[in-house]
C-alpha cells in the first residue's frame, strides 16, 4: 500500500461522525505529548529561579495583596498601550504599502519548451483556471482530464 493511499486529500467526504473521533483522537495525542514534557518544564523554571520568585513574592508578603493586584493591572495596562501604540505605528508606515512586485507575463513558447508539451497545451495551460499536473520520475508532464480524486488514470499531454 502506498503512503499516498492513506492520506485523505477531501476531509469534507468524510463521515462527521469519523472526523470528530479522528479529531478528539489527535487532540489526546497531542495532549498525552505535551504532559511528557512537563518535568523538564518545571525543572527549567525552577532553574531559572521562578520558584523562588514565587515564594518571595507570594507566600511571605501577607497583606499586600491589593498592591499587587493593583500594580500587575497598572502594568498589564501599560502593556497594552505599548502594543496598541507600536500596532499603530505600523499600520500607519505599512498599511497602504504594496511592496510586491508583479510577477512577468510568462512566454506560452517558453513553457511549452520547459515543460516539453505542444503550443496548444501550453495554450490550454496558460487559460485554464486551475489544473493539476503530474511530474513522474521519467520526465514527461501529465495532467488529469478531471479533478475528481478518486479518478486516478492520467493522460499525456
Amino acid at each position: 500500500m502506498k503512503a499516498e493511499a492513506i492520506v485523505i486529500h477531501r476531509p469534507e467526504r468524510q463521515h462527521p461522525a469519523r472526523r470528530l473521533l479522528f479529531t478528539t483522537a489527535t487532540l489526546m495525542a497531542w495532549m498525552a505529548w505535551i504532559s511528557l514534557w512537563l518535568p523538564l518544564a518545571t525543572l527549567l523554571a525552577w532553574a531559572l529561579g521562578v520558584r523562588l520568585g514565587y515564594i518571595e513574592m507570594v507566600v511571605r508578603e501577607h497583606g499586600h495583596g491589593g498592591q499587587d493586584l493593583a500594580r500587575l493591572l497598572l502594568l498589564a495596562a501599560l502593556c497594552a498601550v505599548v502594543m496598541l501604540a507600536w500596532s499603530s505605528y505600523n499600520y500607519l508606515r505599512f498599511a497602504h504599502v504594496d511592496r510586491r512586485r508583479r510577477s512577468r507575463a510568462v512566454d506560452r513558447r517558453a513553457m511549452a519548451g520547459a515543460l516539453g508539451v505542444q503550443q496548444e497545451t501550453a495554450r490550454w495551460m496558460q487559460r485554464a483556471p486551475r489544473m493539476v499536473l503530474e511530474f513522474p520520475d521519467g520526465g514527461d508532464v501529465f495532467h488529469r482530464e478531471d479533478d475528481d480524486a478518486l479518478n486516478e488514470r492520467a493522460v499525456a499531454c
